[in-house]
């Protein structure tokens, strides 16, 4: 029962509708960018680029989108790392067309406060430095190291956190600027949607929203 597509610019669509207990519908975008090469050392302004999406777009400030997701009964949750940056949505059936063209904007209209990131640079700092007395977060940053066995750069190397406070002290806005302008784009994701929804309807949404969205990388 499930629809597959794919749009010309290269963004896979899987839509599967059924009826849900309140009429729920979930919506999940991943968006993947780069290569081993292209991504070597960028992964703290990959990780900050995707979490200034939703702290302000070219229409919306980060407390007018939260306040449209409440208006909306919707959560959404965005988030990323060196290859890749995810969009995950939830909402009730009438609301879907708005809850996807907000997320559009989200991805595509990002504006980038400089007053935004540095507060998003002060929280992750405030993290890294509470994580060093943490023994579960020592002892998951091990682990990780210890399953990643990669030179450090690679975007599948784990940072120490004494790097990881290093790396987001150095982040600069303009890096994490520029970062969003090289990689995001459409032509290497997929887009999936399970819940009560019109699948012809959200197809078509789907194409004129992200259709034209091509991968600069």
């Amino acid at each position: 029962r499930t629809k597959r597509s794919e749009l010309p610019n290269g963004l896979k669509v899987a839509l599967l509708s059924k009826k849900t207990r309140g009429g729920t519908v979930v919506a999940t975008l991943t968006v993947r960018f780069g290569d081993e090469k292209s991504l070597m050392g960028k992964s703290t302004v990959a990780d900050l680029a995707a979490d200034m999406l939703m702290r302000g777009t070219a229409r919306h400030t980060r407390q007018q989108i939260k306040d449209e997701l409440d208006r909306l009964k919707a959560r959404m949750a965005v988030g990323g790392r060196a290859t890749q940056a995810n969009v995950t949505i939830e909402t009730i059936r009438e609301n879907l067309p708005a809850v996807m063209a907000l997320a559009a904007e989200v991805l595509r209209e990002p504006v980038f406060p400089a007053k935004e990131f540095e507060e998003l640079q002060q929280e992750n700092l405030a993290q890294i430095e509470q994580q060093k007395s943490e023994p579960d977060a020592l002892g998951s940053n091990y682990f990780q190291r210890h399953m990643s066995p990669y030179p450090k750069g690679d975007p599948r190397y784990v940072d120490t956190l004494d790097e990881s406070l290093a790396s987001y002290k150095a982040a600069t806005l303009d890096e994490t600027k520029k970062f969003y302008g090289d990689f995001y784009g459409a032509s290497t994701a997929e887009l999936a949607v399970v819940g009560d929804f019109d699948a012809d309807a959200a197809a078509k949404q789907a194409a004129e929203l992200f259709g034209g969205w091509k991968s600069p990388a």
